[in-house]
């Protein structure tokens, strides 16, 4: 069920009246099997997914628990009170407990992260691990090589088998209290709002709200409110108008102008930014509505200073879930220098391949990978030290440009169909024909053949070849727009307009977009770009 659909909009009013006319557990009960209809609503089978990753984690949290109290192990890092708050007195092991305390607590982490993962890279990664073991074997595209398989990559995979699997790691690191009532953690799972695109919520802020249920004021429908119209404005008005040129110059990249290949860069990274944006204000919006408050998962990182600033304010949910579970249990900063680069290579690559299946996703996370160390590097610079306390506005207005022109490569590897269109149009934004072939043509000439011609087609292209004119300039204003209101809005916040003495401009701004989002949408909004992750 997508948010912008009529369904959700029936769904979504006939949930939010029926959840605030029930109260205690049928509210709780009510809104779990709203949240399965919502998930069923995209496939039906989804749902024995679903059911099987929370249970696994439902079951393997208390057993942990389970095991250490048989054991005399106390989390002493969990007090009293919060044991108390989720029923978790040290009374007498119940038949359960001693069922599943048969098995390790270690055993239930291992079981809970090989389930997860594994059911993870069954439906992600099953073709993309045929096809590599395909480009390895000797025989190509023959009838030796392995097929692919027909696989439905399940929606929303990617998100909640992260929060599940989160979950069982802090019950396991003594940090969280499991729960022993299987509706509240099976509604922490599959909440709709949240469900299908994220943000990755942890399990502390979730069930801080639904334990304590507060009464919705009138401060949390204005904010609520303004989120859902700020997200449906980033999705429908600017991010489906500039997909449309986003569409065209990928569709068809062969003899575009490098003019054109800079705006496709610049244009998809707005296009995907105010998309996944747009669909994380409404899930907040939403969520707040019901009494759940929601970290922020992306801070106006288009505005940023620096690569290092710019994944600081990008989907923060799981650049966070990715440090606590993965970077810092690798070491974190607290390995030496050689460790240090490769558990950040580990982790980028890691990055990229959650996003798909993909060579081209794996050199997207690489880029990012080498952004980020050179950033650090450079840092550490004297010259960097000046620039930043003696630079100024000049410096500052430097580097935030440089940081866009060195994302845009970064968003060419993400859009592109496949990691050869990828590097041909980060060639042509530089004027190269084909960068893929240039370094092959090139060592050929050097080492071997002694032929300078494959190196001038890599360079200028074959006989005859011509660029059209650069084309869709329109497009550049609404990029330029885009910039402005990314700005605007990463100076002002939406907290400015939030304000008692300011209310009088949010209801001119909200009305503005309302307007625009019932003119200026397209006339088929596609799906969320990050439905396909």
């Amino acid at each position: 069920m997508n948010f912008t659909s009529f369904h959700f909009v029936a769904f979504f009013f006939v949930t939010l009246i029926l959840g605030h006319l029930l109260k205690n557990r049928s509210q709780r009960i009510f809104l779990l099997l709203a949240s399965y209809y919502f998930y069923g609503a995209f496939e039906p089978y989804y749902l024995l997914l679903i059911l099987a990753s929370s249970f696994l984690d439902y079951f393997g949290a208390l057993g942990i628990q389970a095991r250490r109290r048989l054991s005399g192990v106390v989390d002493v890092s969990l007090d009293a009170s919060v044991h108390s708050a989720v029923g978790e007195a040290h009374g007498p092991l119940t038949r359960l407990d001693r069922t599943l305390a048969i098995i390790p607590a270690r055993g239930y982490l291992w079981l809970s992260i090989v389930f997860n993962l594994g059911l993870l890279a069954y439906f992600k990664y099953t073709n993309f691990g045929i096809g590599m073991l395909n480009d390895l074997q000797p025989y190509g595209s023959t009838l030796l090589s392995w097929p692919t398989t027909n696989i439905l990559l399940p929606i929303g995979i990617s998100f909640y088998t992260f929060q599940s699997l989160s979950y069982t790691i802090d019950v396991y690191r003594g940090t969280l209290a499991p729960r022993r009532n299987a509706v509240d953690f099976l509604l922490y799972v599959a909440f709709f709002p949240q469900l299908v695109a994220g943000p990755i919520v942890r399990a502390p802020t979730f069930f801080r709200d639904l334990d304590n249920r507060p009464t919705i004021t009138k401060n949390d429908i204005i904010v609520g409110t303004t989120r859902i119209v700020v997200g449906f404005f980033r999705k429908l008005v600017l991010a489906d108008n500039v997909g449309v040129v986003v569409q065209l110059l990928f569709g068809s990249p062969e003899n575009r102008h490098w003019v054109d290949m800079w705006l496709a860069a610049l244009a998809f990274g707005f296009q995907v930014y105010l998309d996944f944006a747009g669909y994380t204000d409404i899930a907040r919006g939403v969520a707040r509505l019901f009494g759940f408050e929601f970290d922020v998962n992306f801070n106006y990182p288009m505005a940023s200073r620096n690569i290092a600033e710019h994944w600081q304010r990008w989907h923060i949910s799981l650049t966070t879930w990715i440090r606590d579970y993965l970077y810092i249990p690798l070491g974190g900063n607290r390995v030496s220098a050689p460790r240090l680069y490769f558990n950040m290579l580990l982790i980028w690559v890691a990055t990229g391949i959650w996003h798909g299946p993909a060579y081209h996703y794996i050199a997207w996370g690489v880029s990012q990978y080498v952004m980020i160390v050179a950033h650090r590097l450079y840092s550490q610079t004297r010259a960097a030290l000046w620039l930043n306390e003696k630079g100024g506005r000049s410096y500052d207005v430097f580097a935030r440009v440089f940081t866009m022109f060195c994302l845009c490569s970064g968003f060419i590897y993400f859009r592109a169909p496949d990691i050869d269109t990828a590097h041909m149009m980060i060639g042509r934004a530089f004027g190269l024909y084909n960068l893929a072939e240039l370094p092959g043509a090139y060592f050929s000439y050097l080492f071997s053949s002694g032929a300078w011609e494959p190196v001038r087609a890599a360079i200028s292209g074959p006989e005859g070849f011509v660029t059209t004119p650069p084309q869709f300039t329109s497009y550049w204003i609404l990029v330029a727009l885009m910039f402005i209101y990314e700005y605007v809005f990463n100076y002002l916040r939406l907290d400015y307009f939030w304000e008692e003495r300011n209310r009088w401009k949010l209801v001119g701004m909200l009305c503005a977009m309302i307007f625009m989002i019932v003119t200026l949408q397209p006339t088929v909004s596609p799906d969320f770009i990050y439905f396909q992750f």
